[in-house]
């Protein structure tokens, strides 16, 4: 279903409004840190709480009807809330989330598409884990992994690196994909399974907790270190050095685990996460680049974001993870402006029928769903419920 709108920013210029039947938003590290042990973490978290000036989300939140919450207190999860979350809407399993095949299908998918290939055939994918390329800081007495977009790693880059360790993987039998610079791939089987930290999990913090560990986990890092050493000098690095880049020393193994068949998440989903496009394609969905606004959703690459529609806005994560409180606030702040309430106004004129959020931490996800209907309930924001600071510090707690 099709209507005529005016563009918010040009009201002389009217654009096609898109109906929508479903939107999830998936918003990680959208929930403020919680409270830790001593007094400074505390103060933190109560102080982004009151700077953060979310209206629309806000009314959103206490109109809603809550869903399903994860509810743990471990602190030590090797994957992520939304990993978990995704996985748990996929059927997969969530207690070790096999995210490389699927990375591996996108991956390989925009491979393809960019030299004019046929898409590559998921029927015998069989079990794959992630090598990832990476940078490991040494800080004064321990090891630290450095966010994996922070490296940059160039096509040329990655071609010249992939071959300096060709014979070594040649040696220990390893066959080696490496359909983007960013993500290899190779077999599961070639390690066997291992327990296996997301990246993202581990990033900016000491590597010690987060290490693979399992039958062969020696194994592993036998090769990760002859890896390590064969890259410790070679031109590349040298050129990054001298650039001001960042080296690339290390490899990162994770995501290990077998292609399994996947429902439909939605219509359309829009993502730049590797892992829940490969979910969209290997479950029929149409999938496109994540557009700057919700504005925008409609000129997705995919075409008319008609039916239901599944995003991730991944706007505040890197910010998070540094501890870049200030930069923080202004992505949530600008999630607020672009998306959160946009789509508020969609669900209160019509064009949206219903709209669920999940929102996460780093440990806990929550989800929460609002209908039309649910925006005239006015009693929902009246009293402690009417505290939307208060349900987001709720959430940053250990369940």
């Amino acid at each position: 279903m099709h209507g005529l709108a005016r563009h918010p920013d040009n009201p002389q210029f009217t654009i096609l409004a898109i109906m929508m039947t479903h939107l999830t938003l998936i918003v990680p590290f959208s929930v403020p840190p919680g409270p830790g042990g001593d007094g400074a973490d505390e103060a933190v978290a109560d102080a982004l709480l009151r700077q953060l000036e979310l209206p629309a989300l806000g009314k959103l939140l206490t109109r809603a009807a809550p869903g399903p919450r994860e509810r743990h207190d471990d602190p030590w999860l090797r994957t992520l809330p939304q990993e978990r979350w995704l996985a748990a809407r996929a059927g997969l399993p969530t207690d070790r989330v096999p995210t490389a095949p699927y990375m591996r299908l996108a991956d390989l998918r925009q491979s393809d598409a960019a030299a004019g290939a046929a898409p590559p055939s998921i029927a015998t994918d069989g079990a794959w884990a992630c090598l990832q390329p990476v940078h490991i800081h040494a800080a004064r007495d321990h090891l630290v992994l450095v966010h994996p977009d922070q490296l940059d790693l160039r096509a040329d880059e990655a071609t010249a690196l992939r071959a300096a360790i060709d014979e070594l993987l040649n040696e220990s039998g390893i066959a080696l994909e490496t359909p983007t610079p960013a993500r290899w791939y190779l077999p599961e089987a070639t390690f066997g399974p291992l327990e296996a930290t997301t990246p993202l999990r581990a990033a900016g913090r000491n590597i010690d907790i987060w290490l693979q560990a399992g039958a062969r986990a020696r194994d592993w890092r036998r090769l990760q270190n002859e890896i390590q050493m064969t890259w410790h000098d070679h031109p590349v690095n040298e050129a990054r050095e001298a650039a001001g880049r960042i080296p690339v020393n290390s490899v990162w193994l994770h995501g290990g685990g077998a292609m399994q068949a996947v429902p439909r998440l939605a219509d359309t989903v829009l993502a730049n996460d590797t892992f829940l496009t490969g979910l969209a394609l290997a479950g029929g969905s149409r999938a496109a680049a994540l557009p700057a606004r919700f504005i925008d959703v409609g000129q997705a690459d995919a075409g008319p974001a008609n039916g239901s529609v599944m995003a991730l806005l991944e706007h505040a994560s890197e910010s998070y993870l540094a501890a870049d409180w200030h930069q923080w606030l202004m992505h949530m702040h600008a999630l607020d402006t672009e998306w959160f309430a946009p789509a508020l106004d969609a669900l209160a004129d019509g064009r949206l029928q219903a709209l669920t959020l999940v929102l996460s931490g780093e440990n806990h996800f929550a989800e929460f769903t609002v209908r039309r209907a649910d925006l005239r309930k006015f009693w929902r924001g009246l009293g402690a419920r009417g505290n939307w600071r208060t349900l987001l510090s709720d959430l940053a707690m250990a369940a």
